[in-house]
This record gives C-alpha cells, structure tokens and sequence, in this order.
C-alpha cells in the first residue's frame, strides 16, 4: 500500500494536445546502477526461460505478472484490451514525460486533490480545492502512481511494457503526496470526484493516514470512517467499482490485535495500542471494495500481505524469494516509473531502476500496491465489454473467473527471512483466506 510501497520497496487529450500541455523536461543522467532496457529483458527471459522478444513489448519477458494472470498475446490482449474503459488512480500522480504510459492517460479528466494545508504536500503539487486546470501538479514526485498507472494501462505501443487494460484510459486522481501520504480531504475529494465522473473502476493502493486501523471508539477516527464511507458509497451510487490493496502488514486482517505505526503523521507520533474488529483499515473494509491480496511468481502469498476473510482474488505483487532461482530484484514487478521520483538514486543503487532508450524510467516495485492495479485492470476488460454492467456483477465475475489456489504447503520464504508474522491459511481451494476465491484471470474475464 502508500508509504511501504514507496519507501521500502501514480475528454479528448490527443497526443498533440499532451505534447503541448507537457513538453518533456530535460532529464539528468540515469543514476549510477541503472539497466538498460535492452539489458534487462536478456535478463529477464534468462531467469524466466522465455524469449527475450517473448513481446508484445520489449520489457515483455520481464513481465512474470501478466503472464501469470493470462494477459499476454495469446491470452487476453488477442480477445479484450479494456477498450472505452476508464480507471481512476487514486495515488501519486503521474510522470508527465513517460512517452510509455502518458497515451493512455486522460489528461483532462485527471485532478489532483493536494492543497495548502494537506500535511507533506510539496507546494507543486498543491491546488486549489475544487479546480482541476493545473494539469502541471499531475506530476508525480513520489514513482507509486506511475507505476500503478502502467500495470494497469501502459498501452501496448512498442514502448517499455504493457498493462493489463492496454486500451483503456486512466483518470489520474493524485490524492497521496509526494511522501506517500493520502490523508482524509483527499482521499474523500477523490472518491466523489470518481463518482461525479462516473469513472468505471478506481485503483486505491494505500491506506488512509494518519491511522492504520480507525476504530469508532474514538471521536477523531470515528469521523474519518464516516468521512471516507460517505464519499465511497457516492461513488459506489454512480457505477464505480473499488478495488483495493490488503496491505503490508502480513497480518490476518479478520483478527487485527495491535497497531504499532499510528498515527504516522506527525513524525514520532505512533503508538502501540491494541485493536479489534472495531477498528478497520481504510479504504480496504469499506462495504462493496474488492480486497487484493499479493502473490509472487511461484502463487505463493508474498511474505508482507495482508489477508483474511475479507479477500476478494489475489493477483501477482512480487517477492524475490519466489523467482525460479533467487533474484532479489527481478521478482518485484517491473512497470513504469517517474522520472521525478525523490528515490531514483536508491532504486538504481539497488539495482532495480531501468531506463529505455526513449529516456523512461521502470522499477521492480513489489507490495499489496502492486496487486490491487492487476486486478482494477482485469475490472476494466470487463467493463470495457459490457459498459452496463453493475459494479456488483463485475465484481462477481471478478471473482467466479478467478483461477481457485488452495492453501499452499509452504510459507513465502520472506516470511522467516524478514521475521515477518506467520501467516495461516483456513479455507479451501477457490474460497480461503489467503486468495479468496483465486489468482485473477484476466482471459477468463475476457471471455
């Protein structure tokens, strides 16, 4: 989700208009440590057995993930490309220069929902309330929102990668600053933008700060859940379908018993306080959203996600314990990201930016933030095909199509490697509480 994701680890706008609206800003030399595209595909299909021109695209055979949910020629890019969809992001904005994802991006119907008193908001990317004209606060500071945006709908246009809605648009609705925070006003403007905008799917890959868990004995945190239920049933009302990460935590979310990080905003200020079912995460338990888990290569639960009875489908959010010999980058997710982004520099040194030769920035990211914009895109195939259909039935279909995973005989090996808590599965296959009823398909969907 936000900030574990990014730290640890967005009408008719034709091309001509988004070139004069945003005219490519000299970019600085790739930091030291970063592969090049070419590079990295040769890489890429070493480690996975596949081709390195597998295609569509040329960072095609670094793209486990689509591969893994049936997104690829042969699967659903050859019946369903997400055609007349739109999907709203809810994240960090977008990389304005990104010639891979910015196609696909309705640059007038995108806003940003950061303002003057919204706490970490760098004053570039501040609006004010209720006026979406400054399209140059669209950038994204932070890479999260740029790389949802392409795991949803890079367009497949011999660039990069590709999404898993190709031909879909994004509505970029940049609500998390540029330290990863998406607070309260934001996220709330967000969601009844969303719904005046009758988008067809959102993408919410965060939490709502300063509180992990709100629990409604509280005064203060009482009134975020209020808040934030209101704006997602307005949107729910107008045929918006909302998808959401479980979180990083590797907790059983039906069980919660203690919040050690809230409240994250101001620094210094968290406290371990014990929790309960009362107290919920937002906006993933909000009635009607579709709760993501993540997977890494080998469908195995990723050793930082959350789970429970509240999971919906699972789709690939990466871990480097899971590839098919240890790569502790290349089993993330690569996908587009911003080359304004405050942590190129570690991500190179890491070994996990890439840089094509059209100057745009990828990184293998991996997170419940990285699952969640799968499954908003396997949301926007079907709706692409059946504009009509409830958010209900779409989700439904989501979840009948979804390929059933029985619990696994063995942990995701991060789990002992990090100390992180061990998880338990109950259920069985096709309805359990690690994958709910299975890995997203996005050619099942299709069909």
């Amino acid at each position: 989700m936000s900030r574990k994701a990014v730290r640890c680890l967005c009408v008719a706008a034709g091309v001509t208009l988004v070139t004069l609206c945003f005219a490519p800003v000299a970019s600085a030399a790739a930091p030291p440590g970063t592969n090049s595209a070419a590079a990295e595909a040769v890489a890429c299909a070493s480690l996975y057995g596949v081709s390195a021109n597998i295609g569509p695209e040329p960072l095609s055979a670094c793209q486990w993930d689509m591969r893994a949910i049936g997104a690829t020629s042969a699967g659903s890019y050859s019946v369903n490309r997400g055609e007349g969809a739109r999907i709203g992001d809810i994240d960090t904005g977008i990389d304005r220069t990104n010639t891979d994802i910015m196609p696909n991006v309705d640059v007038a119907a995108s806003c940003v929902f950061l303002y003057a008193d919204t706490p970490t908001a760098n004053p570039a990317e501040q609006v004010t309330r209720g006026d979406c004209s400054n399209k140059a606060a669209l950038q994204d500071l932070a890479g999260h929102g740029t790389h949802t945006a392409g795991t949803i709908a890079a367009p497949i246009n011999g660039v990069g990668v590709s999404g898993v809605a190709p031909e879909a648009k994004v509505v970029v609705l940049k609500a998390g600053t540029e330290q990863g925070f998406f607070f309260t006003q934001s996220v709330v403007d967000a969601l009844r933008y969303a719904g005046d905008q009758h988008l067809d799917v959102v993408n919410m890959s965060f939490f709502a700060d300063p509180w992990l868990f709100n629990c409604r004995n509280d005064k203060e945190q009482k009134a975020i859940i209020q808040a934030i239920s209101a704006a997602a049933r307005y949107a729910q009302q107008r045929g918006v379908l909302l998808v959401a990460a479980a979180g990083n935590e590797g907790i059983n979310l039906s069980h919660p018993t203690v919040d050690e990080i809230s409240p994250d905003f101001p620094p210094g200020a968290a406290v371990t306080r014990p929790v309960n079912n009362s107290c919920v995460v937002l906006p993933t338990e909000l009635p009607g959203v579709v709760v993501v888990t993540a997977t890494g290569a080998e469908n195995l639960l990723a050793w930082y996600s959350t789970y429970g009875n509240a999971t919906d489908v699972t789709a690939p959010g990466g871990s480097r314990f899971q590839t098919p010999t240890f790569d502790p980058n290349r089993g993330r997710v690569l996908s587009t990201y911003s080359s304004t982004a405050s942590d190129l520099d570690l991500e190179a040194a890491l070994g996990r930016l890439v840089q094509d030769a059209n100057g745009n920035y990828y990184a293998w990211l991996n997170g419940t933030s990285m699952a969640a914009p799968h499954v908003a895109g396997v949301a926007a195939l079907i709706r692409g095909a059946h504009p009509g259909m409830s958010q209900g039935a779409v989700a439904a279909l989501l979840r009948r199509t979804a390929t059933a995973q029985p619990c696994p005989a063995a942990l995701d090996p991060g789990v002992v490697f990090f100390g992180a808590p061990v998880q338990f599965c109950r259920g069985g296959a096709g309805n359990n509480n690690f994958y709910g009823k299975g890995l997203v398909n996005a050619l099942a969907a299709s069909q």
